[in-house]
């Protein structure tokens, strides 16, 4: 054979293959998302900011899986209150008024503050050694319009610059969480009701979640409930209207602390009724709410409904008005005539105004009201940890949204997804 001959032969003949260099990358979303059940799976960061514009929540959380439910566990948290100035200036964007420079500006000083507040969790004794796989950052709504209404165009604006956190922390943010399921239909809210089954749902106790936020919101998980079953909506208002109250009368206050003024006054029922004769607290569901319908526009309504009246009296007013609207909504969430639910989780800040928890019981007599911490989430962190659980879902692959809760056509995966400048996922 010749040497030319033979060199073709060698070149023709079939080639070992290298052996694959070892992966130093996350793998595909696809193959991230199987896991075998019981392990670990993943540590996401939320951030969440209210629309009672009181400051950042952020919640470091562990994520597992149990082979039926993904199960959050809050490993460390950090919260801290805006500033005087830029919570004015928060008022002034969600009330339309905010100059445009300054209004693009806030977004990336809301990041700036929210990866500080990251940090501080990061730094806490159990957060060292924890690799974060992703951050989620719900930003601050200053705009909700998901039927077009108002502008005449369907979207739900959040301020908050993805980047400035990506940079900062060197792992990918999610944020924008609710424009994908308003493109496929729904409110774009609530987008809580998937962590609430995952974590609260059980097969022989009907459970409200109910979160006293700015807005007032719910979930209800009848025994056995499915997910494609799920019931959850905006009640109406709750702090934004108590804090509206108590900040029309004093420019320097924030909030009636524990409901302790309110505790001192009486309520005036025909206002209570004439409120909630209001045409959105017996619009069944879906539906949600914002600034748009209970911000400063209706705070000076009922002030102006209240004219002559204590400050005292016009919160415990204001505070009837709000466990009443709870109360029809879990009237709208019932199944078939079902009777109240067992037990009332409640989270966010109002679960620590006890005037308006007592409002709750007596306005839902029979039902248990119980603070979400005693099911291991604590009531400030609960939307954070939220938020962290819909990040990693978004990171999978997964959807995010429940339809028969937000009226979209289909499960979508939610938000828009900013990589680390770093690159692959990984901390620096």
């Amino acid at each position: 054979m010749t040497a030319k001959r033979k060199r073709a032969d060698e070149e023709a003949a079939p080639r070992p293959r290298p052996k694959p260099a070892p992966k130093t990358t996350p793998r595909p979303m696809e193959e991230r998302s199987a896991r075998p059940a019981g392990v670990e799976m993943a540590h996401a960061i939320g951030i969440m900011t209210g629309t009672s514009a009181d400051g950042i929540d952020v919640a470091l959380t562990r994520i597992t899986d149990d082979g039926a439910r993904h199960r959050s566990t809050l490993v460390a948290f950090a919260t801290r209150p805006f500033d005087d100035k830029i919570r004015a200036e928060i008022l002034e964007a969600q009330e339309g008024t905010l100059a445009l420079r300054s209004f693009l500006s806030l977004g990336v000083r809301l990041a700036a503050v929210a990866a500080e507040v990251a940090r501080e969790a990061l730094a806490a004794p159990a957060a060292i050694g924890v690799r974060v796989e992703v951050v989620g950052f719900h930003g601050q709504t200053v705009f909700h319009d998901p039927r077009g209404e108002r502008s005449g165009v369907r979207f739900s604006a959040q301020i908050g610059e993805p980047s400035v956190l990506a940079a900062a922390l060197g792992v990918p943010v999610v944020s924008n969480f609710r424009m994908a399921d308003i493109q496929a239909g729904g409110e774009g809210a609530p987008l809580v009701p998937r962590f609430d089954w995952n974590q609260f749902g059980t097969s022989d106790t009907d459970r409200v979640l109910l979160n006293l936020g700015g807005i007032s919101n719910l979930t209800r998980l009848h025994p056995g409930a499915s997910l494609d079953g799920l019931m959850a909506f905006d009640c109406g208002p709750a702090n934004m209207l108590l804090d509206g109250i108590v900040a029309a009368a004093d420019p320097t206050a924030r909030y009636d602390a524990g409901g302790e003024l309110a505790a001192r006054g009486r309520a005036d029922m025909s206002v209570v009724r004439e409120f909630l004769a209001d045409p959105y607290f017996n619009r069944k569901p879906p539906k949600s709410a914002g600034r748009e319908d209970f911000g400063a526009a209706y705070r000076d309504r009922f002030l102006a409904r209240t004219e002559g009246a204590a400050l005292e009296d016009r919160l415990r007013t204001a505070v009837a008005l709000v466990a009443g609207a709870v109360a029809k909504g879990i009237a709208l969430s019932s199944v078939g005539g079902a009777k109240l639910p067992d037990e009332i989780i409640v989270s966010g800040g109002g679960a620590k105004n006890r005037t308006l928890l007592e409002a709750l019981e007596a306005a839902v007599l029979g039902a248990r009201v119980v603070a979400s911490d005693k099911h291991g989430v604590p009531g400030d962190a609960k939307e954070a940890m939220a938020f962290a659980f819909l990040a990693h879902e978004t990171w999978r692959g997964r959807p995010g949204n429940v339809p028969s809760a937000t009226g979209a056509r289909r499960e979508v995966v939610l938000g828009s997804i900013t990589p680390a400048p770093t690159g692959h996922g990984e901390r620096p």
